[in-house]
């Protein structure tokens, strides 16, 4: 039964980093001085909501009851920001005048930004907020229309809502008939990829884009200005296979979160390109606004860096840990935020200053000593991250006759699906979606089911100085990768050798 309360309660959500934080709305209408006041450590988008609020109750048909308005927004010792609490605050007044009834022993959620008109609109960070509200089970959930693809990531149950007036409907005779959302697909951008079969007369460099897509592995492309640096990353996007539903609803959740409503939906993996006058906030993210940056925003996809050797040393450098434990940390007062960072790293240069260090003929007019200045900017440390090294050189003008004249069937399909089978064989062989460039080093042996000859043939090619410890980790890694394409259930040596091969670099 329902009844006017002097209290009313209802809940809303915010985000706080890469979580969602549940606030409680107590709202109290008291007799006096019409007044409207927010509590709670609230930024000036939530203090400036009266307007909003006052017009859209009037345009739904409601009033603004008269008194002392004061809405309470707990936890009052976390700093809240962003229109989101417009509808909650909306409802909460209703409540708490009794224009709409109101049941305490049934716990309502609601967000969204009302406009003039009393419609709802949708507020950036919906996935982060609904897939914390959908556990916490509450008995009446409504979200704005907008939000509706955030929902189907969630597999969230709620009423999706187009205005103020359709929100309280469910409080009256309309009723309250939630829907279940589910992801089937994400949608495909349906863009033509680059097919493998373009990479003419670069055979070394084809096979370490299939490798790299099949283990997930870091690979850095460094050949003659030309020479199909930035074609070889994009094959590389085409031969991957599609977010599967949990990938789409995490990277749909964080590009939401940066876009609002208009961030697409897609199963496509995202292609992230980074110049060299990138800031080190844009490559990691900013703290301060707990904005993510191009490595997170990379998750599950791929992060090309092109032009490599002219990016400065101190920020290749902050990429090393990123790239090692494959997520981002942020810090902020005290408390350590952390955004997945699962990704392929491709890098793309020249050799040397003039770029002609590969071609025949003695083409190149650097001397050592520029060389070695130049290349200076890639650290040891650095290199050290890459598990894939691949030389190029001009195309020949037989092969680049071929490139577009001929038509032959596309061979990326074909890859992509032994790429796919070869992720099944590591997900099934690590139980979860582990790849064998991301295998705890402690596990590393028992877990890729390496031989005591396998291992020992590594250490022989490491004592000759051809790589260090984590050289000698990544080289079983891309061997293990090589023989799970290959559909070889045992690493062998000559997996052990062509991954050696791949490690090589005259860097």
């Amino acid at each position: 039964m329902s009844s006017k309360p002097s209290v009313a309660r209802i809940y809303s959500g915010f985000a706080r980093g890469t979580d969602c934080v549940i606030s409680e709305l107590e709202v109290s209408v008291t007799p006096g001085i019409p007044t409207f006041s927010v509590i709670g450590l609230c930024d000036s988008s939530i203090r400036e909501s009266h307007g909003r609020i006052m017009s859209a109750l009037r345009s739904s048909g409601f009033s603004m009851p008269k008194g002392h308005v004061t809405i309470s927004i707990s936890p009052a010792y976390m700093k809240k920001s962003g229109s989101g609490f417009d509808l909650a605050m909306a409802v909460g007044i209703l409540f708490a005048s009794g224009q709409i009834p109101y049941k305490s022993d049934r716990k309502t959620y609601a967000e969204g930004e009302l406009s003039l008109d009393g419609s709802v609109k949708g507020t950036p960070g919906a996935a982060l907020r609904l897939n914390k509200a959908g556990s916490e089970g509450f008995q009446y959930v409504l979200i704005p229309e907008d939000e509706r693809n955030s929902a189907r990531c969630t597999g969230f149950e709620g009423r999706c809502v187009k205005d103020l007036a359709e929100a309280c409907s469910v409080f009256g005779l309309a009723g309250y008939v939630p829907e279940r959302f589910s992801l089937d697909k994400g949608s495909e951008s349906g863009e033509l990829k680059t097919d493998i079969s373009m990479l003419k007369g670069q055979e070394k460099t084809k096979r370490a884009i299939i490798l790299s897509a099949a283990g997930f592995h870091n690979m850095l492309l460094m050949g003659s200005p030309g020479s199909g640096k930035t074609m070889a990353a994009k094959i590389l996007s085409g031969i991957l296979p599609p977010l599967d539903k949990g990938e789409t609803g995490e990277v749909y959740a964080l590009y939401e979160a940066l876009e609002g409503p208009a961030a697409k939906l897609s199963s496509d993996r995202p292609v992230r390109c980074i110049s060299p006058d990138i800031t080190p906030g844009k490559l990691l993210g900013n703290a301060m606004s707990m904005t993510p940056g191009e490595m997170a925003l990379a998750n599950h996809g791929i992060l090309f860096a092109d032009e490599i050797m002219e990016f400065p040393s101190q920020v290749l450098d902050l990429m090393r840990k990123p790239l090692e434990e494959r997520e981002v940390r942020l810090f902020r007062n005290g408390i350590t935020y952390t955004y997945s960072a699962d990704l392929i790293f491709v890098g793309a240069g020249n050799p040397c200053k003039c770029g002609m260090f590969y071609e025949p003929g003695s083409r190149c007019r650097c001397s050592a000593g520029t060389r070695k200045r130049y290349l200076t900017r890639l650290s040891g440390p650095f290199l050290e991250r890459i598990d894939i090294f691949s030389e190029m050189r001009s195309i020949g003008k037989d092969d680049l006759a071929l490139m577009y004249a001929d038509k032959g069937s596309a061979e990326s399909p074909a890859v992509k699906e032994k790429v796919e089978r070869c992720w099944k064989i590591q997900n099934s062989r690590y139980g979860g979606k582990i790849f064998n460039s991301s295998v705890n080093p402690a596990d590393l042996a028992d877990a890729m089911e390496l031989s005591k000859d396998i291992l020992s043939y590594c250490s022989e090619l490491a004592s000759k100085g051809l790589f260090s410890a984590r050289g000698y980790q990544k080289t079983l890694r891309l061997a293990r990768t090589i023989a799970d394409y290959e559909g070889r259930a045992d690493v062998t040596r000559a997996d052990v050798s062509e991954a050696a091969v791949f490690r090589a670099h005259e860097l």
